[in-house]
């Protein structure tokens, strides 16, 4: 006999589970406007290649060049650097110096930039409006490789996860003052006309070759953490508010903690399931999930068959989706998360049953009894999210109307899942076994 059991959503797909389209995020940059063609000469004619002047004379303002180059007949330039046509040598600034000034966000190639051309930036280097912002700047997430930009691409510029704590507020859009947005990065890695060596751009990503951002980038956001090898599996999520099957004392030593109908308070250790007629005992508010910055990592309860109470595994997403691509998969790519087994279920060998608020209430239902039958529980098998038809907008949503007057822990497990969890269904991970953290087990009382 099971407790707590919940099916794998997989068996569900015909019941309504939706599979998003893929999406796979690459950086996208902007082109810039670059430096013309060189200095312009007041006596000298117009510099044709990169700051050679076709008869000499010296130039009205020192003769700036981007790249610096020779005159053909004379003529002195303030920022030397000889070329023939360009040569090897003259390496860029940033594709020639703005003409209306602002900092230099990207472009600047960090070796080589040379031309085919004297110097000249082709194709990019500086912003095109300055690049700068009078009010307003970008907070990276922290522990994170990946510029704003790459979060805009993504769509999660309107997440809790970045909008609660002031990340990439410019790039976002959520300030004033911007100009040039997020621009300022080069079409080709800051690289000039004819791609020279390249480079790697401050703001726009790894350049693969020649400078060019076309094949660089990341698919999500990734992790810092050191990267896991271990068994395939999959995710799914359920809450359904019943007294998990390491509740009880036969199973467990200690048992799990199950709470009254509060969510908060904890009762007896072999109460009645709530998920029963008369049952007092439920599952326990605080154990939603959550992200600790501190460890660039999140932390949870899952359903898991096969092991002893208690166990706790490392899992590291793999960007895929188990029944289906999807936006959300894809961006928990090299994310990790910590959780802890404390239930069963009808869920398959390598598959764990996170516990997310809203993640429906699969087999067993207890939260019309501890939450009232009019509450907007989602799909059976699948939740809000499945309700929402895979919109992250409207699950957001959802974590309001549904939790925001039931608890604040239940809200922010929820704006979890739509925020670090990036709405993602039934992402696919690579997991192993691993010593239980405090951040677990001070929960439970449960240490492997």
């Amino acid at each position: 006999m099971r407790f707590g059991a919940v099916p794998t959503i997989s068996m569900f797909v015909a019941a309504g589970l939706l599979a998003c389209v893929s999406n796979t995020h690459l950086t996208e940059t902007t082109p810039g406007s670059g430096g013309s063609s060189g200095g312009t000469t007041s006596a000298g004619g117009t510099t044709a290649r990169g700051g050679t002047t076709s008869s000499g004379g010296s130039t009205s303002a020192g003769g700036t060049t981007s790249a610096g180059g020779s005159t053909s007949a004379g003529g002195t330039t303030s920022a030397g650097g000889t070329t023939t046509q360009g040569g090897s040598g003259g390496s860029s600034s940033a594709g020639g110096t703005t003409s209306s000034g602002g900092s230099l966000v990207g472009g600047t190639t960090s070796s080589g930039g040379s031309s085919a051309r004297g110097g000249s930036g082709g194709t990019g280097g500086a912003t095109s409006a300055g690049g700068s912002t009078a009010t307003c700047t970008d907070t990276q997430p922290p522990n994170q490789t990946n510029p704003c930009s790459d979060w805009k691409t993504w769509g999660n510029c309107a997440t809790s996860y970045l909008v609660d704590n002031n990340y990439c507020n410019k790039t976002c859009g959520r300030c004033s003052g911007v100009v040039g947005g997020a621009g300022g990065t080069t079409s080709a890695g800051g690289s000039s006309a004819r791609g020279g060596s390249g480079g790697t751009t401050s703001a726009g990503g790894t350049t693969s070759s020649g400078g060019s951002a076309g094949a660089g980038g990341v698919a999500g956001p990734g992790s810092t953490n050191a990267q896991i090898t271990g068994t395939n599996g999959w995710a799914s999520r359920y809450w359904d508010c019943c007294k998990p099957s390491c509740g009880w004392s036969s199973n467990s030593n200690p048992p799990v903690p199950s709470c009254a109908k509060d969510g908060s308070t904890r009762v007896g250790v072999d109460g009645k399931n709530g998920c029963e007629g008369g049952g007092t005992a439920f599952e326990c508010y605080d154990f939603s999930p959550w992200y600790d910055a501190g460890t660039n990592t999140a932390y949870g309860f899952a359903a898991y068959n096969g092991v002893a109470c208690g166990t706790c595994f490392m899992l590291q997403f793999t960007g895929s989706g188990n029944s289906g691509a999807n936006a959300g998969a894809a961006a928990l790519k090299g994310q990790q998360m910590v959780v802890q087994v404390i239930n069963i279920g009808g869920i398959a060998a390598n598959q764990f049953d996170v516990l997310i608020p809203g993640g429906g209430v699969g087999a067993m239902n207890g939260c019309a009894t501890q939450w009232g039958s009019s509450t907007d529980l989602g799909v059976q098998y699948g939740g809000l999210l499945s309700e929402c038809a895979g919109d992250a907008t409207c699950m957001k949503g959802k974590c309001t109307s549904v939790f925001g007057n039931v608890s604040s822990v239940l809200k922010a497990g929820c704006d979890w899942f739509t925020g670090w969890y990036s709405s993602a269904d039934n992402p696919a991970l690579v997991y192993k076994q691993v010593s239980c953290p405090s951040q677990l087990s001070g929960k439970t009382g449960l240490s492997k």
